[in-house]
């Protein structure tokens, strides 16, 4: 006789406070040619790279995304050269800092800086992880044990455990604002994030415990 099991999700969640902020910067420069759109847009990330170190943010935490280059078109649909675009991702240790670091990045390079986005993010989500997979078990387990009792049964070994991913919640201040207009926007707010774990369990079912009859009073 195959055993009878219950399977089921739990989710957690545990707050956390975002420490670090996560700026993706992109940079495009216009040009006749290929190689001339691709050397303005150059200079114009080594620009921002160099404010940015300028501005406190070690090497380490700046990193290259993509690059592209494509025609551009008049409003006839003929082409009148081409765009060079190239992605920076800048991770902001100081979060009074972002607005600060924004404008020096316009100021190197003018209306050619977009922002792609802001987001708000947790250098070490180990803490906050194990707090919210803790949740999810009890969590799953309190429904277990909901459900073995209305099969007249309850929870034996657990035979499973499967965890459905973690996810933190990143708060993104939109995109493609130019950087001029979000620096006067800055300071950036803290606030608390979420970090979600969901965990499915399976548990062996056993036949509920018979009840035990009272012990005999003895006569007096």
């Amino acid at each position: 006789m195959a055993k009878r099991t219950v399977s089921v999700t739990g989710t957690g969640t545990a707050s956390a406070a975002p420490d670090v902020v996560r700026v993706d910067l992109r940079i495009g420069h216009d040009a006749a040619d290929v190689a001339a759109a691709l050397t303005g847009a150059s200079r114009g990330i080594a620009a921002v790279g160099s404010v940015v170190r300028a501005s406190g943010v070690a090497d380490a935490d700046i990193r290259t995304l993509d690059a592209s280059v494509g025609q551009r078109y008049d409003q006839t649909g003929s082409p009148v050269g081409f765009t060079a675009q190239q992605r920076l991702r800048v991770t902001v240790r100081r979060l009074d800092a972002v607005g600060d670091i924004l404008a020096a990045a316009a100021g190197a390079v003018g209306n050619a800086l977009l922002v792609d986005q802001v987001v708000l993010d947790v250098s070490d989500r180990s803490s906050g992880l194990k707090d919210a997979r803790d949740a999810a078990f009890a969590d799953a387990r309190g429904k277990a044990e909901q459900y073995a009792g209305l099969s007249a049964a309850r929870l034996g070994s657990v035979l499973t455990v499967s965890e459905g991913g973690a996810t933190p919640f990143p708060g993104s201040r939109g995109m493609a604002f130019a950087a001029r207009e979000m620096a006067a926007a800055m300071p950036v707010e803290g606030g608390d994030l979420d970090i979600t774990v969901a965990v499915t369990v399976t548990w062996e079912l056993q036949p509920a415990e018979a009840p035990r009859e009272p012990a005999a009073q003895p006569r007096e």
